[in-house]
């Protein structure tokens, strides 16, 4: 490889801003014609820079390296092999940043330094046909070898030469983006960019064009914290890259600060309770919503680590308590190293006091509602995406409101499908449709009609008129009018839901058309574990661990059906799609029971309409909702006031006059 890192250095020569100052003493050599020995002493002067701060510093590693294990180390060799065989561009990333720091500096050795640098090298004809964000993924990948003994300065010359060959075509398209490509709400597409830039300028303002770029900090993410985050701190994109963006945002914050910037008070509020998200959505299991464009599948743990890195950066103390909680078995990864950003955060995680948070979560400004049991990893938990879908381009969005996912004793039962490989193809297309997710339908219509891929025709923006969060219960009330499009309109569609913690949810959806014509009227659930159908409609998912029976109330239930996923994709969870379907005219409501269990058998469960008489008459379905219910031995009775008024009303034994009435008894 030599004679092309001779090449290589003379095209990083012809990119050098050698009249700078600094350089004055290395331009000297460059004037030899010596190429490699003028980049190499360019590197060398780089290198010995007290600024700016590239993160990693020699003494980081070298604590990091003692703390690990043998076998850690190993792992870390391992890891950089596979990653070898693979092409170096990757999406939007490269194979060498996407091990991660703590992999690269436990796992370099001088062979794999060379081996990484000859794999830049010999990738050269691709160099500028990176997509956006190829420019921060090989700033990543050079700031974790950057401070290695073992990665040499002439390993450095074809990350540098590259840099400067991507930043021109990648600054030239993104420098173009506006509201027509990437919509009025924002996108993780602009942090990851120029925080690439940023580092491109900061780190390396002698390399030709990159010095301008260094002026992307303070003002830039003051703007982006405005653009991209909603005030109770979720994105705007409103999917499971929330997490992915929140993490850049803390990594170009503290890049930023340690190189000099100063952002106000009201950024950091704002990202620290982007930070928080973290514990207020965290699964019983560790994970994240699938809400939207997310992961292809559940990842038991996924989220332990942002909430101990939230807890110990931004003094979240129930960000502590939630991660102990969660995984009370933890130890340091590293013994006495909890690495983050070159920092070991360990020392400030202990010193932290645990905070028990409440149970219950309202995002209200991102529309994000769930209810729990409790904070442990055997306990129920569902999340409630009850927010707006408001602009064209979807972004990461789906077309599903009041969608919802729910664990059962701590394991996934009902689940959103993810987003599917990208592109207008039917896997993707249905992933993102209202069927593809927990809700109901109406004539197999999804609540926003899909243009394409990443934009909808419409605006649906829902009311949440009820969130109670009380001790024995929580209960939410939302309507849309995702509807009201269609030739014979329903301009009302409510969701409910009542929690009786540790006991069963009860879910009512109700229609509101308008007129006489009939309407198909279609409630979806999609299982996350094996399923299978029983007597009345019945459903219950198997397995180890938590199960979910799905009780439909007779006479607010609809004809069932069990079938397989219609897109199974590899890697995917794939769930069951279970449909409750009915045909009906004016007024429709289902009412549906789902029982969390644990164990074989299911809990003994039944549930009936009960009449009600108020306003000196017995009131509809569509009016109210009144069930006796008998679980476990116990009566239970349940009162749902549908419309606007409420007066004095009577259902069996029971009796009152407000909207909502939950008893338990013998």
């Amino acid at each position: 490889m030599e004679s092309e890192l001779k090449e290589v250095s003379r095209s990083l020569c012809e990119r050098v801003a050698w009249e700078r100052p600094e350089l004055a003493r290395v331009a000297r050599s460059r004037r030899s014609g010596d190429s490699l020995q003028a980049a190499l002493r360019l590197v060398r002067h780089l290198r010995a820079r007290r600024r700016p701060v590239m993160l990693y510093s020699r003494r980081y590693v070298a604590a990091l390296r003692a703390c690990a294990s043998p076998r850690q180390k190993a792992a870390a060799r391992a890891s950089i092999e596979a990653a070898l065989k693979e092409e170096l561009l990757q999406s939007h990333t490269n194979c060498v940043a996407r091990l991660g720091a703590n992999t690269i500096q436990l796992g370099a050795t001088p062979e794999l330094c060379g081996r990484i640098a000859d794999g830049v090298l010999a990738a050269r004809p691709t160099w500028s046909k990176g997509t956006w964000g190829t420019l921060c993924s090989s700033c990543m990948a050079l700031q974790a070898l950057w401070p290695l003994d073992e990665f040499e300065d002439a390993h450095v010359i074809p990350f540098l030469c590259w840099m400067t060959e991507q930043g021109e075509p990648e600054w030239n398209w993104a420098r173009t983006w506006d509201e027509v490509l990437l919509g009025n709400a924002g996108h993780n597409w602009w942090l990851y960019t120029f925080l690439g830039f940023w580092m491109a300028g900061t780190f390396f303002p002698e390399l030709d064009g990159f010095a301008r770029f260094r002026h992307l900090s303070e003002d830039f993410l003051e703007r982006e914290m405005q653009v991209l985050m909603q005030p109770d701190g979720f994105t705007k994109e409103r999917a499971g890259y929330h997490w992915g963006t929140v993490d850049l945002f803390v990594t170009f914050t503290h890049l930023a600060e340690l190189n000099g910037a100063r952002l106000s008070p009201a950024f950091h509020e704002r990202l620290r309770e982007a930070a928080a998200t973290a514990w207020k959505l965290v699964t019983p299991d560790g994970d994240l919503p699938q809400m939207g464009d997310a992961a292809a599948r559940h990842r038991a743990g996924s989220l332990i680590g942002a909430l101990r890195d939230s807890a110990a950066r931004f003094g979240i103390r129930e960000a502590r308590f939630v991660a102990q909680a969660l995984d009370p078995r933890w130890k340091p990864p590293c013994r006495k190293l909890m690495p983050s950003l070159g920092q070991n955060l360990l020392p400030a995680y202990r010193k932290l006091r645990p905070l028990r948070p409440p149970r219950d979560t309202c995002l209200p400004a991102s529309g994000y509602y769930v209810m729990r049991s409790g904070w442990t990893p055997k306990s129920d938990w569902a999340c409630i995406d009850a927010g707006a879908r408001g602009s064209i381009v979807t972004s990461h969005d789906h077309t599903a409101v009041f969608t919802f996912e729910l664990y059962s004793r701590g394991r996934p039962a009902l689940i959103d499908n993810s987003s599917g490989p990208y592109g207008n193809t039917p896997p993707r297309t249905w992933r993102e449709g209202s069927a593809a997710h927990n809700v109901a339908t109406v004539d197999g219509q999804d609540h926003l009609p899909i243009r394409n891929e990443w934009r909808w025709n419409g605006l649906v923006q829902p009311i949440v008129d009820a969130w109670i969060t009380a001790e024995r219960f929580v209960y939410f009330s939302g309507a849309h009018e995702g509807y009201d499009r269609l030739p014979h309109r329903v301009p009302g569609c409510r969701r409910k839901v009542f929690y009786l913690r540790g006991q069963y949810w009860i879910l009512i959806d109700r229609f509101t058309p308008e007129g006489d014509a009939k309407h198909q009227y279609q409630l979806h659930f999609h299982l996350a574990a094996p399923s299978r159908l029983e007597r009345g409609g019945r459903a219950r998912t198997c397995g180890k661990g938590g199960k979910l029976l799905i009780v439909p109330v007779p006479g607010a239930d609809g004809k069932a059906r069990l079938t397989p996923n219609p897109y199974p994709l590899d890697g995917y969870d794939n769930p069951d799609h279970l449909t409750y379907t009915r045909r009906a005219a004016r007024g429709c409501v289902f009412v549906t029971l789902l029982v969390p269990f644990a164990g074989k058998a299911a809990p003994r469960v039944s549930a009936k309409l009960a009449r009600v008489e108020c306003d000196e008459r017995v009131l509809s379905q569509w009016e109210a909702t009144a069930l006796r219910i008998r679980i476990g031995g116990r009566e239970h009775f349940y009162f749902d006031q549908h419309i606007e008024w409420n007066l004095p009303w009577r259902s069996g034994g029971y009796s009152g006059t407000g909207r909502l009435f939950h008893s338990e008894c013998r």
